[in-house]
């Protein structure tokens, strides 16, 4: 069974801005099945809302070919149960992973996700991530 993770947004963000950086390369393990995006409909709602925002300049192609890249079977409703984060707009995303049988969130900031507030959730960098695929 393939791994089940979370994407924080900024690696979707980073992913756009820099073709064949880091998260490009995540997505493009994405793209090619060696893992699957966890995500519920609050987060598609904010991948959606970032990926439109005027100062990153997406393309309407752009922004649908990420938001392709999550897949409805692996939609996967939010745990209810997840702890206060420092930021509670980082809230569901741990919510999500907490769902998951992996529990993995991948973020470009590991500060926004303090070890004693991750309830046993692994929390990787982009970096990370791809290591573990390889």
């Amino acid at each position: 069974m393939k791994p089940r993770w979370v994407l924080d947004t900024n690696v979707l963000i980073s992913a756009a801005l820099t073709r064949g950086g880091t998260c490009d390369l995540l997505f493009q393990s994405l793209a090619d099945g060696q893992f699957a995006a966890a995500w519920d409909y609050p987060l598609l709602a904010e991948y959606r809302e970032v990926l439109a925002r005027p100062r990153f300049r997406f393309s309407r192609p752009v922004q649908a070919e990420i938001i392709a890249l999550f897949n409805l079977a692996w939609h996967t409703p939010a745990a209810s149960h997840a702890p206060p984060l420092p930021d509670p707009h980082d809230q569901p995303f741990l919510a999500v992973a907490l769902a998951t049988p992996d529990r993995v969130l991948v973020t470009g900031n590991i500060k926004h996700f303090p070890p004693p507030c991750r309830a046993g959730v692994t929390v990787l960098t982009p970096r990370e991530a791809l290591a573990r695929l390889t």
